[in-house]
């Protein structure tokens, strides 16, 4: 009797413990599926594409997806501008010149230094605005689709705020949390101890922000400040209205009307001094320029908005005289002079762009510029809105620069701008701290090759992380609100009937 009742107890525990294995099991393989997907949404979304290249839809090209691409590139040099002038100061000095101990780098010299000139970058991006912005509503001018301009018009006003001003109201949000904590350290703005003192310091950072939108021409300079980067986004806002305001005034005009009226518009704003007036009508300016000049994209040959048309000849397969060789000779040198003259644009601008912050008045070609900025503008940016035309109209027209723009990695950089645009201070503030602390205790900026080496190695460390965030936040804030400002139109408007 007592086998039986050992045996009958065995067995119950034994079924006991196999039930709470089974369970654990269950749990366990229901929460590893989770645990997975959470794990994979934390990678950046280029390495998703290659884990799950049938799952992630391709990007396609457009016809101005090399700008996209500037814009990227653009971005991206301004994190690296951040980077450089607080870990190795000495390089956004004139090559020569300040060296404190040790020489001047090559990346000093003009040409190269715009790899890491931030301040250029934001007036291509205040053209590039105009462009982007202006380039749909322009093609519906053209096939004089106005019913659909006024709808296009119309969303975009509605959805203009939301699309700018939400992700930097949450980046800042963040940023206050980390100074808060601890986490970010508190070089742009003052440290509270208590939580309700730093939510009201966020919120007076975030009144200021909206309330700098009338501002049209005044950078955002808050005394309470999370992220310096912000102060371009009042300008946006305020000149994507008056480019809205300008495109539906011209609209119906001829188109060469039309050209004539905005450079007069544009004229007026740059000897007034409202110089990011210039640079979002200069945006539209070129988009008309541009459409204009592929009259494939033009339905109604007969349209009043547009300029006559050019014929095309069609080329003979057959040289019959000497008359057809001379034009087709001219035409080429014609296409190479073109293309050269661009070119010079080209490095023009680029030299413009690599104007160093600081002795501007004290080196070559700089000074020259410096002793003759046209009045009512002073030192830099009058100049900087010149080179960014000359770098964006050049890219309208040269090829290889599409080419260039239109990379994986160009097109990616586009993807992610504005989110590495916002949160790369934010990983600055955290990383700078604890790992460039340890950076500079090992490796010297005292010496030449000292400073290379400290700054390639901080970069080498920090963009991987800085990529990951800006991927991550593009992905849960910046995309997520162009989809909820869509949603919102889409509850508010009225139906057609």
């Amino acid at each position: 009797m007592s086998r039986d009742y050992d045996s009958k107890f065995l067995f119950a525990a034994v079924k006991k413990d196999a039930a709470k294995r089974a369970h654990h099991t269950v749990s366990t393989s229901s929460a590893m599926p989770v645990l997975q997907k959470m794990l994979f949404g934390l990678l950046p979304s280029f390495v998703q594409r290659r884990l799950r290249p049938l799952a992630t839809k391709q990007q396609r090209l457009h016809p101005t997806s090399y700008l996209d691409g500037l814009r990227g590139v653009a971005s991206f040099i301004v994190f690296m501008g951040h980077y450089t002038e607080e870990n190795v100061g000495w390089w956004a000095e004139p090559y020569g010149l300040y060296e404190d101990g040790a020489q001047s780098s090559p990346l000093q010299l003009p040409g190269i230094r715009i790899l890491y000139s931030p301040r250029p970058m934001v007036h291509i991006f205040f053209i590039i605005s105009g462009f982007v912005l202006a380039y749909k509503p322009l093609k519906q001018i053209h096939t004089q689709q106005f019913s659909a301009l006024a709808g296009t018009l119309s969303s975009s006003v509605f959805r203009r705020a939301l699309r700018l001003f939400l992700p930097p109201i949450t980046i800042s949000f963040i940023m206050a949390l980390n100074v808060y904590t601890g986490l970010s350290d508190d070089r742009y703005a003052s440290q509270f101890f208590q939580f309700s003192s730093q939510m009201k310091n966020w919120l007076s950072m975030c009144w200021e922000l909206l309330s700098n939108i009338w501002e049209i021409n005044t950078p955002f300079t808050p005394d309470l400040h999370y992220n310096p980067a912000l102060w371009t986004i009042p300008i946006e806002f305020a000149q994507s209205l008056l480019l809205f305001t300008v495109l539906l005034g011209l609209s119906h005009c001829v188109s060469k009307v039309r050209l004539i009226l905005l450079a007069g518009i544009m004229a007026f704003c740059f000897y007034t001094g409202h110089l990011y007036s210039v640079e979002f009508l200069g945006g539209l300016f070129i988009a008309e320029m541009t459409l204009l000049h592929d009259a494939t994209l033009f339905t109604p040959m007969h349209s009043p908005t547009t300029l006559p048309k050019y014929v095309i000849k069609e080329k003979v397969e057959e040289v019959e005289c000497d008359p057809t060789i001379e034009e087709s000779i001219e035409g080429s040198i014609e296409e190479r002079l073109s293309q050269a003259f661009w070119i010079a644009n080209l490095m023009c601008g680029i030299f413009i762009g690599s104007w160093m912050n600081n002795h501007s008045n004290e080196a070559w070609g700089t000074a020259f510029m410096w002793n003759h900025t046209p009045h009512p503008y002073e030192g830099q940016p009058v100049w900087f809105c010149l080179g960014a035309f000359q770098i964006v109209i050049a890219c309208t027209q040269l090829k290889f620069l599409q080419r260039l723009f239109t990379t994986p990695v160009a097109l990616y950089l586009g993807t992610i701008s504005y989110a590495l645009y916002l949160t790369h201070n934010m990983c600055l503030t955290i990383l700078e701290p604890r790992i460039g602390a340890a950076i500079h205790a090992h490796i010297s900026k005292a010496t030449f090759w000292g400073r290379h080496l400290n700054w390639a190695v901080g970069l080498a460390v920090y963009l991987p992380i800085i990529i990951c965030v800006a991927d991550l936040f593009w992905r849960l804030v910046d995309a997520p609100t162009v989809k909820f400002a869509r949603w919102l139109e889409g509850k508010c408007i009225v139906e057609k009937v």
